[in-house]
């Protein structure tokens, strides 16, 4: 009898009445800038960290990541997706601005890294490409 009355009890609750949904949130400020953005800004632009040994390390351990797929070892764009069948990709610049263009943004269709890399690691794969590109034929 007990099992009855409760179920009977259950069967007759129709739940929780919806809550309102929230207001759609307030556009920011005219002339605001998002938090972070100035800093960012300025972490990617040149000259970047000094360049040193472990910068570079650095930059040739994210290269053989991020790059060499695509770019292949010496990066003239003869990477293992060019091998099997991927249209031809052009040589790296050796600028690291363009490099860095490149890396941030999607030049020439290229992958953006940035949620992968963040502004000193870029900077580092930038500059192991200068020295790459360097001493290239």
């Amino acid at each position: 009898m007990r099992w009855l009355f409760l179920l009977l009890l259950l069967t007759g609750c129709d739940g929780w009445p919806e809550s309102p949904k929230p207001p759609p949130p307030a556009p920011p400020p005219d002339g605001s800038v998002p938090r972070g953005t100035a800093a960012q800004a300025r972490a990617l632009a040149s000259p970047g960290p000094p360049v040193d040994a472990a910068l570079l390390a650095q930059g040739a351990d994210r290269y053989a990541i991020f790059c060499t797929p695509c770019h292949g070892a010496r990066g003239l764009g003869d990477g293992v997706v060019v091998k099997r069948g991927h249209p031809h990709i052009t040589p790296l610049p050796s600028d690291p601005a363009r490099s860095m263009a490149a890396i941030t943004g999607n030049l020439a269709g290229a992958h953006p890294h940035s949620d992968r890399l963040d502004p000193h690691q870029r900077w580092a794969v930038a500059r192991h490409v200068e020295v790459l590109m360097r001493g290239r034929p």
